[in-house]
């Protein structure tokens, strides 16, 4: 089996809550640095806002800083369709390259 091939297999069999890392874009908020986090489920995309003056960074400030593209997240409650919910609490579960 291609090694694409497997990657997809990965993908559609995620563990439940699972979600996978795609990128980030960080942007200037009024307060200091905004950051948009972007996953993916396998099947749906989803984002969710992080502002550094808001108490629920320090849950993400390592995630933010070492995360990776293809990097498992786990603890993840989704607030609405397409939004993550800033306030959960993210656990790096692994890379799907590397599973």
């Amino acid at each position: 089996m291609g090694k694409m091939k497997e990657i997809y297999n990965k993908v559609q069999n995620l563990p439940e809550g699972s979600f996978i890392y795609k990128n980030q874009k960080k942007v200037n908020g009024r307060n200091g640095d905004m950051y948009y986090l972007f996953f993916n489920d396998g099947i749906r995309s989803y984002r969710t806002c992080i502002d550094v003056s808001y108490r629920n960074y320090q849950k993400w400030a390592k995630l933010i800083k070492n995360i990776k593209r293809g990097d498992l997240v786990k603890g993840l409650r989704v607030k609405s369709k397409g939004m993550i919910d800033a306030d959960s609490f993210p656990k790096y579960a692994g890379n799907i390259y590397n599973l």
